[in-house]
């Protein structure tokens, strides 16, 4: 497989999804996408480029893409779909729940899988050996399908900036295009090696609004952020200030609750996993935030092994709101690889989280997705501890499978 940068096949990509939306008779697009800033931004992206064309869209916020979500989606006819920083990790699943019925446009950066389905594409830059990790931000190639359906919407590249921050130093590759774009629309400065992006006449620090809207997202999930962060997005005369305070506070009660018991209890070990359960410390809070909390803790030296995979799980609502409730009672876990770790698995002697956890999660009955470092799934409530088993047997399974390929490579 060639490891040289397609940038020309990306745009290609991007070229042909426009076309066949174009070219659908049905001037109307459900917008699915993820509930942090890179999915809110890519949502807002999406919904004013598309409504200044005419087109009807309707946004859905999906933690995750349950199949049971899925199936009650795809089953119905007539209708174009749009995937947005969510979606590439099912992109089979998607095409099998879809079967043909409708075009569906898959516009993500996580780990992906090739599909071969005419009515399902999936615009993703791992395919062209460009890091979704690294040099493109889900609301990066939001941004650019817009750009490409019309040279007006470059006035959103900022929107990308704010979705980019989630991705660590200076931007650089598909982001770095976003980013001067927003430079030239004057909606984006750079002061002290910091991005400003203007939103309803008011300079903040893209990290500033990314967190904000996170916590719109995430935290308010079940209040309506989602959709208030998208209207914000878009400047309309919405004030998130107030809102964004009280869930900061609802959350920050929440962690320091878990770190408490962290701090008395310890982490539950195995040889090369680390793991709590939340329970229901988030109660009312969408799932993203036991990532979150994952996040903080991978940096905590005295409470952690740096060299173990930080595990996480915490109870969830069966409820997505605006559009239905799930049958199977899950939870969701969630994944961080501490400082030592990291650097064993860049070297190729331990299993990157992509690999572990969707292999994990399917075995459970549940579904799991992510990066290399980062990765969440779900499973069925009551096999968190199968699901550690699992991962474990697998972490020592795929270790010898890469000192095998690190053999063969050094012995050709």
């Amino acid at each position: 497989m060639s490891t040289i940068k397609d940038f020309n096949g990306f745009k290609a990509t991007l070229e042909r999804a426009k076309e066949q939306l174009l070219n659908s008779p049905i001037k109307r697009v459900t917008i699915i996408h993820h509930d942090d800033a890179d999915g809110l931004t890519s949502a807002a992206v999406l919904k004013e480029s598309l409504e200044r064309q005419g087109w009807i869209t309707n946004t859905i916020c999906l933690e995750k893409t349950y199949p049971e979500v899925l199936r009650r989606l795809h089953s119905t006819e007539n209708e174009n779909y749009i995937y947005a920083d969510l979606g590439s990790a099912h992109a089979k699943l998607i095409s099998n729940m879809n079967d043909g019925r409708n075009l569906t446009i898959i516009l993500d950066h996580h780990d992906t899988e090739h599909v071969e389905d005419p009515k399902v594409l999936n615009v993703n830059p791992e395919l062209y050996q460009i890091s979704g990790e690294e040099e493109a931000s889900g609301a990066t190639i939001a941004f650019l399908f817009a750009k490409t359906l019309s040279p007006y919407n470059k006035d959103l590249a900022h929107l990308s900036v704010i979705g980019s921050a989630e991705i660590p130093g200076p931007l650089k590759g598909l982001n770095r295009e976003a980013l001067t774009d927003a430079l030239r629309s004057g909606k984006v400065e750079v002061e002290d090696n910091k991005y400003l992006v203007s939103i309803q006449g008011v300079k903040q620090p893209w990290n500033t609004l990314s967190s904000k809207l996170t916590v719109l997202g995430a935290v308010g999930y079940y209040q309506g952020g989602p959709k208030l962060a998208i209207d914000y997005c878009l400047e309309k005369n919405v004030d998130i200030d107030n809102l964004v305070k009280e869930l900061e506070n609802k959350r920050r009660k929440a962690n320091q609750l878990l770190l408490a018991r962290i701090e008395r209890e310890g982490l539950k070990r195995t040889g090369s996993i680390q793991w709590l359960h939340a329970g229901d410390t988030y109660a009312g809070m969408g799932v993203k935030v036991i990532g979150t909390f994952l996040s903080y803790l991978s940096f905590q030296r005295k409470l952690i092994d740096r060299s173990k995979y930080l595990v996480g799980f915490m109870n969830m609502s069966p409820e997505i709101p605006g559009l239905t409730r799930l049958n199977t009672d899950y939870v969701k876990v969630s994944a961080r690889v501490p400082d030592a770790l990291s650097v064993l698995i860049k070297r190729g002697v331990k299993a990157p989280l992509s690999k572990l956890f969707p292999e994990a999660a399917e075995a459970m009955g549940g579904f799991g997705d992510g990066h290399t470092m980062a990765a969440s799934g779900i499973i069925p409530k009551g096999r968190e501890l199968q699901f550690i088993n699992f991962m474990e047997r697998a972490t020592a399974t795929k270790q010898g499978e890469l000192r095998t390929a690190s053999l063969m490579r050094f012995m050709t």
